[in-house]
């Protein structure tokens, strides 16, 4: 059986993913913002899933983490190795209903379509408490169109707008936050916290 290129793609990139994503301007200051919203939501109390947690990047927000890539999850395991993991698809969660409290999915939608992500997301509501909650990013389709772009295979490829979200499932929306829409990365260190408030004020609404 042929593997899955999503699958294939970051079993290869496993080896040197944090080193080649996140340990420059862009992706440091992706990592920053990302951190600071989880830490204003996840609570320590809490069942926290870290779906499609590749290398482990935040795994200090979760106890669970689970991910299709064998080499990911090997990575997460050096870095983490009290955590829980599954290695399993992200569309048959194994665990069981009503035992999570909060899921994270950073960086996993943007490279699917619009059947697989409902899919996700519905298993995803299957495993929640009551009142509880996915985190999640996804690109902007308006800011996206907005800036003309173009994707040339899955990789990112894929952008929702509002009305996309709601059309997914019944999960209500609570809270979103924008970022990136002016590239604050490229900017000097000193001005990127002024930007970044501007930057909020102008990705919110997208």
């Amino acid at each position: 059986m042929k593997e899955d290129p999503i699958i294939h793609y970051y079993n290869q990139l496993a080896r040197n993913y944090d080193q080649n994503r996140f340990n420059n301007s862009y992706g440091k200051f992706i990592d920053a913002r990302e951190r600071h919203i989880l830490n204003k939501l996840v609570s320590q109390n809490e069942i926290v899933v870290d779906l499609a947690c590749g290398s482990g990047r935040l795994l200090n927000f979760a106890s669970i983490g689970i991910d299709a890539s064998k080499e990911m999850l090997a990575i997460a395991q050096t870095k983490f190795p009290d955590k829980n993991y599954y290695l399993a698809d992200a569309e048959k969660i194994p665990l069981d209903d009503a035992s999570v409290d909060t899921i994270i999915i950073f960086h996993f939608f943007m490279h699917l379509d619009v059947n697989k992500i409902h899919t996700i997301l519905t298993d995803c509501n299957r495993i929640l408490k009551k009142n509880g909650r996915i985190i999640f990013d996804v690109p902007s389709k308006k800011r996206r169109s907005l800036l003309g772009y173009k994707s040339s295979d899955w990789h990112g490829s894929y952008s929702l707008s509002f009305n996309d979200l709601k059309s997914l499932t019944n999960l209500k929306i609570k809270n979103t936050f924008g970022l990136l829409f002016i590239p604050i990365h490229r900017f000097p260190i000193p001005v990127r916290s002024f930007l970044s408030k501007i930057d909020s004020l102008l990705s919110n609404p997208f």
